[in-house]
């Protein structure tokens, strides 16, 4: 699977597909969230896809080396612009560290190792499974902890919902991926058809939760009964322990 986004569909199939991954791009201006760094960086990363699935089903004719570049750039980049974009869900200064002190980790290792070893795209696509571990594992962290905050405090639905998606996208990544290593050649159409897919899935249920956001905030109305009420031990010991 050296090649990712190549969509073995009909011409009006693949330029569908090409063009659902600009949608949370559409949705993130329609918003008017724009100007916040984190959906910047989600923007960023979806970009990168949609260049690079234009360049690989040959919308856009490049010379060999920017085709070679753009494509290894939205592979390596996906995750850590994705990682920063985790950011947007944290509020506690430690959690932030955490993350930010990963993100500076995992750039750190994209420049070495392309410092000190010749590019490759098995190279490229090593570096996205780490970078998918890293996200993988946050986000599942952050997903669980909004889960519960939306069952027992009846809010944050939609994060919950945006981070479910993410889980589900880099968890499909992570597999993948990891068939990729143990078996490169065998499969790899059909790998690359899957992670085009997933992309799109991912890419369509991004820009409905990114639509959902702050809009329980607009409904919610102050009355005595909506006052905080007392939680159990357990829930508080939780409330000390969570990661957002």
């Amino acid at each position: 699977m050296n090649q990712l986004f190549i969509n073995t569909g009909g011409p009006a199939w693949q330029l569908i597909s090409i063009l659902i991954m600009l949608v949370p791009v559409a949705i993130i201006v329609i918003k008017h969230k724009g100007n916040n760094t984190y959906f910047q960086s989600l923007a960023a990363a979806n970009l990168l896809f949609f260049i690079s699935a234009c360049i690989m089903n040959n919308y856009i004719a490049l010379p060999t080396g920017m085709v070679t570049f753009i494509n290894g750039l939205s592979i390596i980049m996906n995750a850590p612009l994705t990682l920063a974009f985790l950011l947007y869900f944290t509020e506690k200064t430690k959690n932030k560290k955490i993350i930010r002190n990963s993100l500076a980790l995992m750039l750190g290792i994209i420049i070495v190792t392309l410092c000190a070893t010749n590019y490759s795209s098995k190279l490229a696509l090593n570096l996205m499974l780490l970078g998918s571990l890293l996200v993988f594992i946050f986000s599942s962290v952050l997903f669980i902890q909004y889960t519960i905050s939306g069952v027992y405090e009846k809010k944050d639905g939609d994060k919950a919902f945006l981070l479910g998606t993410i889980v589900f996208a880099y968890g499909s990544y992570l597999l993948l991926l990891i068939l990729n290593m143990v078996s490169p050649e065998k499969h790899a159409t059909d790998l690359q058809s899957l992670f085009g897919l997933i992309t799109i899935i991912s890419s369509g249920f991004i820009s409905l939760g990114i639509a959902m956001l702050d809009q329980g905030k607009k409904e919610i109305k102050v009355t005595p009964e909506s006052k905080p009420k007392k939680l159990d031990a357990g829930l508080t010991q939780w409330d000390n322990f969570n990661f957002y």
